[in-house]
C-alpha cells in the first residue's frame, strides 16, 4: 500500500502524524503464533478496534440507534513483525464518503515502527430494513473533524 490520495496531497500511513484519532491495545500471550511474532489474525483485530473506535467516537449509533456499520472491504498490508510484550497503537483516518460508504486508512504501530496498514470501505445500513442507508449528515461533520484530512 502506498500513501493513499485525498484531494491534491496523499496521506502516508505510515507516519504516525498522519493520524489523530487513536486508539491502544494490549499485546497479549496468546495473540502470538508459533514463529514468535503477532499473527495476522490479531492484527487483523486490532485494525477492527480501531473501526469500532471511529464508530463510538463519532457517536453513530447514540445519535441514530436505527444505524449501523457494515465492513464492505478491507486490505492489511503486514509491514514489520510485532512482539509481546508491548502495545499497539491504531490510528484512524477518514478518506471519504460516498452516500452510504466510508473509506477509512489506518496505521498500526508498535514502539514507533509501523507493523501494518489498512484500508476499509465501512458501509451505513439500516438496521431494522437490513439495506444500506446514507451517512447522517451530522455524523459525517462530526466524525471529519475528528478524524479527516
Amino acid at each position: 500500500m502506498t500513501a493513499a490520495t485525498v484531494g491534491v496531497g496523499a496521506i502516508d500511513p505510515t507516519d504516525p502524524a498522519s493520524f489523530r484519532l487513536w486508539r491502544e491495545e494490549i499485546l497479549r500471550y496468546g495473540d502470538m503464533d508459533t514463529n514468535g511474532h503477532v499473527n495476522n489474525v490479531a492484527i487483523s483485530q486490532f485494525c477492527e478496534g480501531g473501526r469500532v473506535a471511529f464508530e463510538r467516537t463519532g457517536d453513530l449509533q447514540r445519535d441514530n440507534p436505527e444505524y449501523g456499520l457494515s465492513l464492505a472491504k478491507v486490505t492489511i498490508e503486514f509491514r514489520a513483525e510485532a512482539y509481546f510484550p508491548g502495545m499497539v497503537r491504531i490510528g484512524t483516518r477518514v478518506m471519504g464518503f460516498g452516500r452510504s460508504s466510508c473509506r477509512l486508512l489506518q496505521g498500526l504501530f508498535q514502539d514507533g515502527r509501523c507493523i501494518a496498514t489498512s484500508e476499509a470501505v465501512s458501509v451505513c445500513f439500516d438496521i431494522r430494513a437490513r439495506k444500506a442507508a446514507p451517512y447522517p449528515e451530522a455524523f459525517k461533520a462530526r466524525i471529519l473533524k475528528i478524524a479527516g484530512g
